[in-house]
């Protein structure tokens, strides 16, 4: 990966996502006035809405509560972190990690968990959906340990990436050239199969 198809990259989203990105900071806003479940349930209904309208079905506020109660002091221990100094493969670093993903998956799903982390300390998380999965080889149910070894794969696959003092955060960033990578990747799959249907007919 290059510096210049990196930015590059990054400016295309800002084009295509603009809306949605602008909810991404009101979201931010919110958590910092005391609005938090607010602010991941408006990022889970704009951001993961294709899965959102599914577990909103059994959806249980207090449960989801309770689970944010939960990881709130692991968040708290982890908030002056930044993703590009990180070391991933450290046992105490990952366990925390391991535990927030694991808690927040149980109600957000594995895509949710990782928007609900970025949004509340987007320099140090990624987010991933499905797509991204794919892009990066990793196991769509999207386990834990499959989490730590994405962002593992992130260091690596940006690590001649220079953002010092750059916004976005460098997390945030990455997160949207992957996001842009995986648009492209959306559109090519809808034109193959408009295109197998046309042959059909």
């Amino acid at each position: 990966m290059n510096q210049i198809e990196f930015e590059k990259t990054i400016a295309e989203f800002q084009k295509i996502e603009d809306a949605r990105d602008q909810l991404w900071d009101r979201g931010k806003v919110l958590i910092e006035k005391g609005f938090e479940i607010e602010a991941y349930i408006l990022i889970l209904a704009t951001w993961n809405f294709a899965r959102f309208r599914y577990f909103m079905k059994n959806f249980d506020l207090r449960e989801f509560q309770e689970v944010i109660n939960r990881v709130n002091p692991i968040f708290k221990k982890l908030e002056n972190t930044q993703f590009e100094n990180t070391d991933f493969a450290n046992n105490i670093v990952a366990t925390d990690i391991k535990y927030i993903y694991g808690q927040l998956k149980k109600i957000a799903e594995q895509t949710g968990a990782s928007k609900i982390m970025a949004l509340k300390n987007s320099k140090l998380f990624v987010m991933w959906d499905t797509e991204i999965r794919k892009i990066y080889k990793i196991d769509n149910k999207g386990e834990a340990d499959d989490y730590i070894q994405f962002l593992i794969k992130m260091q690596e696959y940006f690590k001649d990436i220079k953002w010092i003092g750059k916004t976005p955060p460098f997390a945030k960033a990455i997160d949207e050239y992957n996001y842009v990578i995986a648009d492209r990747n959306r559109g090519v799959k809808k034109i193959k199969s408009i295109q197998k249907l046309a042959t059909r007919q």
